[in-house]
């Protein structure tokens, strides 16, 4: 037995009929019938019986035909894992400012072990633009901060984010005693309006019936800290990052109000992902043990 008589003998399972299956194969009837011979031959059985409506399968064909089919979408599915081997596959991806959060190593190494050869670049970006450059096919995926509905996109929700009110170390005495009165008072660095933070900033401040007034807009996380440090002004940062800042005298942190917002990633919904990004789809889900949302 081999797969070619495997597959003859489905395509006769399927249409009922010699001719027309030998059609769909390119090879001749006799050939078809050989095959078919064969088959019936090796495991000593009877696959179909001779009608007027065409070839119908016996019993035992009927659940050897099943499994054919299962052992013949095995061997396609070896095949197409054989020769993506040797197929370098090539993914954009974009990251918000500060990757310590994605785990990109992990992915990275989740990745390597569904594709092999894989070509992965990476650009850093505020949340607003990666959202445009995947809506708008610039790159195939990527992790951003804040509540996805953009019905263009598939979103999964990796991991909560926390974020804070922070301001310089030196101004803690007055921080500390300060009320929402009073935040809304001090000067404000802000993030562009693409930027997720900026909206959450805004939301925030709402929130609590509070005015924002920017003094001062940066678009890097890191250029953020390093004003305030400056003692430029406060600004909403997260938690993981304010935390060690503020243990190292750098920052002090606002201890009357939080906010949650959440780490997502994020694909363009309706278009056929390539073989690299949908094994990097399923690398986030495992790393994460997620489902789209």
């Amino acid at each position: 037995m081999d797969l070619n008589q495997l597959k003859t003998f489905v395509t006769v399972a399927e249409t009922s009929n010699l001719t027309r299956a030998a059609s769909l194969l390119f090879l001749s009837q006799p050939a078809v019938s050989a095959h078919i011979k064969s088959l019936e031959s090796e495991f000593k059985v009877r696959l179909f019986t001779r009608t007027p409506r065409g070839m119908e399968l016996t019993p035992t064909g009927i659940v050897m035909r099943d499994e054919a089919r299962v052992a013949l979408a095995a061997a396609s599915k070896f095949v197409q894992k054989a020769r993506s081997m040797n197929e370098v596959g090539t993914c954009k991806l974009g990251t918000i400012s500060v990757p310590v959060i994605l785990n990109l190593p992990g992915v990275l190494s989740e990745l390597r072990q569904r594709h092999q050869n894989v070509n992965l670049n990476i650009s850093q970006n505020i949340s607003g633009h990666i959202i445009d450059a995947v809506v708008n096919g610039e790159i195939d995926a990527g992790f951003v901060i804040g509540d996805i509905h953009d019905k263009r996109l598939e979103v999964m929700v990796i991991s909560p984010i926390t974020l804070c009110i922070v301001g310089p170390w030196a101004w803690g005495g007055k921080i500390q005693a300060a009320e929402w009165a009073d935040i809304q008072t001090f000067p404000w660095i802000t993030t562009p309006d693409k930027c997720s933070f900026s909206t959450i900033t805004r939301e925030l401040f709402e929130r609590n019936n509070a005015i924002l007034t920017p003094s001062m807009v940066a678009d890097q996380e890191k250029t953020l800290t390093e004003l305030v440090c400056l003692e430029m002004g406060l600004t909403l940062m997260r938690e993981d990052i304010a935390l060690p800042a503020q243990d190292s005298e750098q920052v002090y942190i606002w201890p009357k109000a939080k906010t949650v917002s959440q780490l997502c990633f994020i694909w363009a919904k309706g278009r056929e992902p390539s073989p690299v990004v949908n094994a990097l789809i399923e690398s986030v889900k495992t790393l994460w043990t997620l489902s789209c949302r």
